[in-house]
């Protein structure tokens, strides 16, 4: 079974976005999935040796503990969260918890509050609503939720949602280890969605399967931006519209506490997959990003998107981003269309870079048109294999060809999942320059390998010795 080392990218082409997410979900407090089977993308071990070298928490995520270890159960947790304070742990029993997960308290810096499973075997359930979003942050910052699992039940709940406006923004939340389904009534059911400006959030590790929307980040007139977020090592499967969406920002609310230096938001190692379920009504790319402010704090910021993996779209392409942008080291592919799309949405691609990434499509592979003259907008050092590789006006040292070159040169470019295998028959062999960007891993190939040889696209070379297993610790269930 093939190896889908780290992976990561962000472009997908979508249309417009009227329809999409944009009032939160229920404001109150307080189906089924789906018969088709889900796909199977293969084994997914826990990290490996030498993944230290690549993933470590974020430093302020050292903040648990020196507060109580309370335990409650669906008949009496709502009383304990009432209590909370500053690294407490509410270590929730196994049941069914039909009246949300309303989060009011925060904790402080080094102190968190932290709300989990009691035994992760035998995780609590929460059920969906049409009053409440299920899991709701109103305001709360410094916490984290993990290991929970969550059934909307077809209802209009989403599973997990920042609510209130710029009057409650949330920053340092950790959302980890959840399962989501039943959360697909209709497009506009979300699995995580802010609705509040929010910085340094982590959503991390969950599985979101056969929702209307993935992920939602950001409103969708510009407003309540997500700033210096990561999203790991997380499974979207088969939403109805995106898979995720980064909002474009207007220029920002004046709120204490926000970023005020350039930062970047990482977008790594996840699954983006639309085999089924996609609306033909009001079709979507996997994921799509927009672009930053135009002037003030953050116009200088980046949305970084590695080692992700990037499967089937059969209504759009898998990609479409604008503004600040690094693509690097992920694998597309599209048996059903396109993959890469850069272009103008609300404002335009502005500082990119597109590398050693991986992409086998019977649409186009990558475009970029319509960028900031400016700036620049570099594609370089790919491997792309489609009947329309490459149109940029900005390119170096990629390797390209047809569907027929990718059958010669790939190991298995049109099995299934579980058995795709993009790596590289032989070398790819192309010529480096001096002009690859200083990114965080940008030395790294998809398998989380240091990158020592001058190969095109996502692998550096055959897969063989020195290729770490997947980095999908919470992607087994």
């Amino acid at each position: 079974m093939p190896r889908f080392g780290l992976a990561l990218l962000i472009l997908a082409f979508g249309c417009g976005d009227d329809d999409s997410p944009s009032d939160g979900g229920p404001d109150v407090d307080a189906g089924p999935v789906a018969d088709a089977a889900p796909v199977d993308f293969g084994a997914r071990p826990d990290l490996g040796p030498g993944a230290t070298e690549l993933w470590a928490p974020q430093p302020w995520e050292d903040c648990e503990g020196g507060g109580r270890t309370l335990e409650a159960g669906p008949d009496d947790y709502r009383d304990a969260l009432d209590t909370l304070e500053p690294g407490d742990t509410l270590q929730l029993r196994p049941g069914t918890y039909e009246r949300g997960l309303p989060l009011r308290v925060s904790g402080e810096s080094g102190r968190c509050i932290v709300i989990e499973a009691l035994d992760t075997a035998d995780r609590p359930l929460f059920a969906g609503s049409d009053s409440f979003n299920i899991v709701a942050v109103h305001g709360a910052s410094w916490i984290k939720v993990r290991n929970l699992d969550i059934d909307g039940m077809g209802r209009a709940g989403f599973g997990v949602a920042s609510q209130g406006g710029d009057d409650s923004p949330t920053h340092h939340v950790v959302i980890d280890g959840l399962t989501m389904t039943g959360l697909d009534s209709n497009q506009q059911i979300v699995g995580v969605s802010t609705k509040s400006p929010a910085w340094d959030w982590v959503i991390r590790r969950n599985h979101i399967e056969r929702a209307g929307t993935g992920l939602y980040l950001g409103n969708s007139d510009g407003s309540y931006p997500f700033v210096r977020g990561v999203i790991e090592l997380n499974t979207v499967l088969d939403p109805i519209g995106y898979a995720m969406q980064i909002k474009h920002q207007n220029p920002w609310p004046a709120i204490d506490g926000m970023p005020s230096e350039p930062s970047d938001t990482l977008v790594r190692w996840n699954v983006f997959s639309k085999v089924s379920s996609a609306s033909t009504d009001a079709a979507r790319p996997n994921l799509l990003v927009g672009h930053q402010p135009s002037s003030g704090p953050g116009q200088d910021d980046r949305v970084l998107i590695y080692g992700n993996f990037f499967y089937d779209n059969p209504t759009e392409n898998l990609l479409q981003a604008e503004g600040n942008l690094a693509i690097y080291a992920n694998v597309f592919a599209n048996p059903n269309g396109g993959a890469i799309n850069l272009q103008p949405h609300n404002a335009v691609p502005r500082a990119v870079d597109v590398f050693f990434n991986t992409v086998v499509s019977s649409g186009r592979g990558i475009r970029v048109t319509g960028g900031d003259a400016a700036f620049e907008q570099r594609v370089r050092y790919n491997a792309v294999f489609s009947p329309m590789p490459i149109a940029a006006d900005d390119t170096s040292g990629d390797i390209t060809g047809d569907l027929s070159a990718a059958a010669s040169m790939l190991v298995n470019p049109s099995g299934a999942p579980g058995e795709l295998d993009l790596h590289p028959v032989g070398e790819l062999s192309t010529t480096l320059g001096d002009d690859l960007p200083t990114v965080l891993h940008g030395d790294r190939d998809y398998d989380g390998r240091l990158r020592s040889g001058d190969n095109a696209g996502a692998y550096d070379g055959p897969a063989g010795a020195g290729a770490l297993p997947l980095v999908r610790a919470a992607q087994t269930r």
